[in-house]
């Protein structure tokens, strides 16, 4: 793929391909056009590109072709503009943002919105610079937001880096960065925290977007000052009302349909309700989607078709996935739709209702067809530092012991619940023994250990979980949202050792041991969050790795995703971190540390 063309550059060229007086590069003919600027279906509607731009979109009889047009007749079906996920990780399907690009764009995605906030808790300022450039030169426009909470909570978790308005700054200028990741710190916005505020006026000062995370019932005050702060989109709305509220503020509501997180049936509801209400501040996003719903499903297909089930006209569900998207970004005069100066980024669809897209155009090439990559996307070379991550000295069982004296205890518990990203607490009576507290298969109560993986601080946090049914053996993984630290999950502390090392030992990854075992391991060397494989390859693993949570007694769907937020603190109620000890953080709405046992 070379280098993509400047519109600044072409002015003249689109024009005299529009006026007639120079061949067109590519003409789609007699296509019935998704107008998403009006809400119109028009057909026998012809486009003209040039040099990977629209120069033209009615009627195409007068534009001239020569030899080297290409012409390619819609026959009456609907001509889409390129699907946008305006916010997603691209860390969190395990792969690089090269093999993401091969998975996605067949599905109609030809712009994503990635925070890479994954690898810059562990590399820092270095990390986003690798991932902005192995993003270079694809079919697949990648508009990189610069990571703004690294860590989550300053003074509570310790990850790869940290970041300040100094280092937000800097990345601003680069011409890769189109604004801010979610700011996640939402207490520290909300209360006016001098550093976060710093952070968010960097960005702001260069006139680019500022995104937020806000993961709190508090849709009155909090929301309004969270909005008045500069952010324009949040991810976080659970409920119609949340969404709702959100999009009245002027605040984009980014609907979210992920893989464990299936938001968007429940937000959407007051649009289904309401089907004369402007939608313009409503979008779908992703977010976190496993390589196996890529591999399966889809990407912004499967929302829009989601959308369409639930009874959303297509039209809107369309919208929703282009122009508003465009608008968010304020991408607009360049992307969401198929109009003149605006990238041939454009779907030829058969079916409508069921979404079957026949022919993926991005920068007016054709890149998939079918359902097939039709384009050959390289592999970038990483750098060795890249994928020698995760530092730390191999552990024993010692490591895993919760101490207390006494037979029992009172102990506070995390219930994590299938597809949710919240958490409750619960007061759990376990025993102890001479190896201290112990977890307990009969109440259904898991021992969790994180342990500081990048400047070998030796610092660990120590908990408890209910809610996943582990009947026996162990979990382990080093993507273990945010700062990606190395999170354990066992029912004894010799397999929970065993699935520690095993991920020391290769460098990161995600594994489940039973009995002194190994069952499976989906390898992740690449800052311990991505494999180098192809989505198929790593989709056949991950299935694996499912399969072997349900020999141990989980039977979640996407059980690891779930279990990689339980050390996410920025999220409400009680999580996990390095520095809680033998306790959590916890947000209420300020955080703070609260101890395992109940006094």
């Amino acid at each position: 793929m070379t280098q993509r063309h400047l519109h600044v550059d072409l002015t003249r060229e689109l024009a005299a391909v529009a006026m007639g007086q120079q061949a067109a590069d590519l003409i789609i003919t007699n296509g019935t056009l998704a107008n998403v600027n009006t809400g119109e279906f028009l057909p026998k509607t012809d486009v003209a590109i040039c040099k990977g731009f629209i120069a033209l979109v009615g009627d195409a009889s007068h534009v001239v072709r020569d030899d080297n047009t290409k012409v390619v007749d819609a026959a009456g079906r609907y001509l889409v503009p390129g699907f946008i996920d305006t916010h997603l990780h691209v860390e969190s399907s395990m792969v690089d943002v090269r093999r993401y690009a091969e998975a996605v764009l067949p599905r109609g995605t030809t712009a994503i919105v990635p925070d890479p906030h994954e690898i810059a808790n562990v590399f820092g300022l270095e990390g986003v610079k690798l991932f902005v450039e192995s993003a270079q030169n694809l079919p697949l426009k990648v508009l990189t937001m610069m990571p703004s909470c690294v860590p989550s909570i300053p003074g509570f978790e310790d990850g790869g880096a940290t970041f300040t308005d100094k280092e937000i700054a800097e990345a601003a200028a680069w011409p890769g960065i189109y604004g801010l990741g979610e700011m996640m710190n939402f207490p520290g916005v909300i209360f006016g925290d001098p550093g976060v505020h710093a952070i968010m006026q960097a960005m702001e000062r260069t006139g680019k977007v500022v995104t937020g995370h806000h993961s709190h019932p508090d849709i009155s005050r909090g929301l309004n000052a969270f909005v008045a702060s500069g952010i324009t989109a949040c991810h976080e709305s659970t409920t119609a009302a949340e969404a709702l509220t959100r999009a009245r503020l002027g605040c984009y509501a980014q609907q979210r349909y992920g893989t464990a997180w299936l938001d968007m049936p429940n937000t959407i509801q007051t649009i289904l309700d309401n089907p004369h209400m402007d939608t313009r501040f409503y979008t779908l996003i992703s977010d976190d989607v496993t390589p196996n719903t890529l591999q399966e499903d889809g990407h912004m297909d499967r929302l829009v078709r989601k959308a369409i089930e639930l009874g959303v006209s297509p039209m809107l569900a369309i919208q929703m996935a282009t122009l508003n998207g465009a608008q968010l970004m304020e991408a607009w005069r360049w992307l969401g739709m198929i109009a003149p100066a605006r990238a041939a980024d454009i779907l030829i669809v058969s079916d409508l209702e069921n979404l079957v897209i026949d022919q993926v155009y991005a920068d007016g090439l054709l890149v998939a067809e079918n359902g097939r990559l039709t384009v050959e996307i390289a592999p970038f070379e990483y750098p060795e530092w890249s994928l020698q991550s995760v530092h730390l000295d191999p552990l024993t069982a010692d490591d895993f012991v919760v101490t207390h004296t006494g037979s029992s205890a009172q102990v506070r518990v995390v219930r994590a619940y299938e597809g949710r990203v919240d958490t409750t607490e619960e007061i759990k009576t376990l025993s102890v023994t001479d190896r201290g507290i112990q977890a307990s298969v009969e109440q259904d109560v898991a021992k969790m250990v994180v342990f500081e993986r990048h400047h070998r601080t030796d610092s660990r946090g120590l908990g408890f979980v209910t809610g996943f049914g582990m009947q026996r053996g162990a979990v382990a993984s080093t993507v273990a949202h945010d700062s990606h630290n190395l999170l354990v999950m066992g029912t004894n502390d010799d397999d929970m050792a065993l699935a520690a090392n095993e991920l020391i030992k290769i460098g990161g990854g995600m594994i489940v041991v039973a009995d002194g075992q190994v069952i499976t391991c989906v390898p992740l060397p690449l800052a311990g969050l991505m494999s180098l494989d192809t989505v198929p390859v790593v989709a056949a693993q991950v299935a694996e790795l499912e399969r072997a949570w349900q020999s141990i007694g989980c039977h979640w769907v996407g059980p690891e995703m779930t279990f990689s937020l339980l050390a996410l603190i920025v999220l409400s109620d009680m999580h996990l971190s390095n520095r809680s000890g033998q306790g959590y953080v916890k947000l209420t709405p300020a955080p703070e540390m609260v101890p395992l046992v109940v006094e």
